[in-house]
């Protein structure tokens, strides 16, 4: 069992390359943590939505990120948003055994 951050953020639109920078930047903050697994980014340019989902080794460690990441977050982007930015701390349940958790994950060609 892991957990997850799940950020959502509004910037409106034509906020691409601000969005980029922005996740290049946490993602780097990410990387350095103890207890992080991975992340993966959404970006809905259209609507000017993003969201951000990272993992976690536990609740705890995901708890310590967010009290780190979540104010960058927060202060990087009041100048664009359009909303305050969400998170939700979860359980992540993977729906395979171990046999098949790399098929799940990795394309073999």
């Amino acid at each position: 069992m892991y957990y997850a951050r799940l950020i959502t953020y509004k910037l409106g639109t034509n906020q691409r390359r601000v969005a980029e920078k922005l996740t290049n930047e946490l993602d780097k903050i990410s990387r350095k943590m103890f207890g992080f697994r991975g992340s993966v980014y959404f970006f809905d340019d259209p609507t000017g939505e993003y969201r951000a989902l990272n993992y976690w080794d536990t609740r705890e460690e995901a708890e310590q990120a967010n009290q780190v990441l979540f104010p960058k977050l927060e202060q990087e982007i009041q100048k664009y948003a359009t909303e305050k930015p969400t998170v939700k701390i979860v359980e992540v349940f993977e729906a395979t055994d171990d046999d098949d958790l790399l098929k799940s994950h990795v394309k073999l060609w």
